[in-house]
């Protein structure tokens, strides 16, 4: 067996097709990461009749004069459970990059090692995968501890939903609620275009370290071949107004009642307190009446909440999203996630969230984070987590030392 490179033609044929496949694994997300400073390869192990046995797209970059790592998004794409071949590629690449002066090759495969949700009690159900780590740590894999929250490449701990299976009556009761209160108000899904990320990013700048220019990159790339959508969710001011007015209607008419129950039963308790109640739901409505006449003055419809979903093979994942603080009275996010999973549903079967933290406790900085995933009934998967495969010992040794490790990765 050997390591030989691949064209991005053939690697994509082997990647679409391999258990393991992924949309960081592909030629696509490989262009989108050299505006990071990475370079890239992609590199096969095969056997002696040339049929690939293992394969990985590796971004390459050099820091700090001659020091060289390699990562692995997402990757390798092999069979974890035939050691042999586990065994042979990791040394195989280890010697290919040893050659030239790589320090060491980041990877974190897409392995579940145990899952859980709300219906477990977020009790984590580990399965037989975890045997895999003790296989990697046999073979010159160093395994990164997750010493704070999210501070992985990537998520350690991510958020599913079952589309087949999806269905409003089974999330939250309170959510049911936004999400009804957001399709009363008018609120529905529209696709966009590449001239609008700016409008996505306005909505993420101040919770991410990545410029306009990646989200630019990553849905010019993947849109080529309609594997990338950007989703927008709008109010429609002239829906929102009729609603409304059809709701105060309503309620103006069992208001009447209630006074005129009131006047031949005057006193009467219980008319007195639903006459209240209804004054009160009277007024507010009227506010509301109000305030979509004058937004309606302003613009028909406002952008209120976005998102880039990436299409690969049965799932879609989440892989940016943010909502309007000026209209989150109107709960753009609860609508935006819904519609997605809406959307989605009959021609996907999962769909990737995003991360959340293994810490469920309620002193969790993230538990915002982790209860709005939750409460959509989401399934939460543990990942086998992010290994370092090890080309030169002795210098990795040294930077481990240092902070320069965590540094450079912080900065991703």
């Amino acid at each position: 067996m050997k390591i030989v490179e691949l064209s991005n033609t053939k690697f994509d044929e082997y990647a679409m097709a391999h258990p393991l496949s992924n949309y960081c694994q592909a030629s696509k997300y490989a262009l989108v990461m050299t505006d990071f400073g990475y370079s890239y390869d992609y590199i096969a192990m095969v056997d002696d009749e040339n049929r690939i046995l293992a394969a990985t797209l590796v971004l390459t970059k050099r820091i700090k004069g001659s020091i060289k790592y390699g990562y692995s998004p997402k990757g390798f794409l092999l069979n974890f459970y035939d050691k042999e071949i586990l065994k042979t590629f990791l040394k195989l690449l280890t010697d290919y990059y040893k050659k030239q002066d790589f320090i060491f090759i980041k990877f974190n495969p897409e392995i579940i090692i145990g899952e859980t949700s709300l219906k477990d009690k977020l009790i984590m159900n580990y399965n037989g995968n975890v045997r895999i780590i003790d296989d990697l740590k046999a073979y010159n894999v160093k395994r990164r501890l997750e010493l704070k929250e999210f501070d992985l490449m990537m998520p350690k701990f991510n958020a599913y939903i079952d589309l087949k299976n999806f269905d409003i009556m089974n999330i939250d009761r309170n959510f049911r609620k936004k999400i009804r209160h957001g399709l009363d108000r008018g609120l529905h899904l529209t696709i966009g275009n590449a001239k609008e990320i700016d409008i996505l990013y306005n909505f993420l700048k101040n919770k991410t370290k990545k410029p306009i220019s990646y989200f630019r990159n990553i849905y010019n790339v993947f849109s080529r071949d309609n594997s990338m959508d950007l989703v927008f969710v709008k109010i429609d001011f002239q829906t929102y107004l009729n609603n409304v007015r059809k709701r105060f209607d309503e309620e103006q008419v069992l208001n009447d009642n209630w006074n005129n129950l009131l006047q031949v039963n005057p006193g009467e308790r219980r008319y007195v307190q639903r006459k209240m109640n209804s004054d009160k739901i009277v007024e507010s409505l009227k506010s509301k009446i109000i305030y979509a006449t004058n937004e309606l003055k302003r613009h028909p419809e406002v952008i209120v909440a976005a998102a880039l979903v990436v299409k690969h093979r049965n799932r879609i994942s989440i892989i940016a999203s943010g909502y309007s603080d000026e209209y989150k009275q109107e709960n753009p996010n609860h609508f935006l996630h819904y519609a997605i999973f809406e959307r989605y549903k009959p021609y996907f079967s999962f769909c990737d969230i995003g991360g959340v933290t293994g810490n469920f406790e309620e002193t969790s900085q993230y538990k915002g984070l982790n209860d709005f995933k939750l409460k959509f009934n989401a399934k939460i998967y543990e990942y086998i987590g992010e290994f370092d495969l090890i080309c030169s010992e002795r210098t990795f040794k040294k930077l481990i030392k240092t902070s320069f490790i965590e540094d450079e990765f912080n900065n991703e």
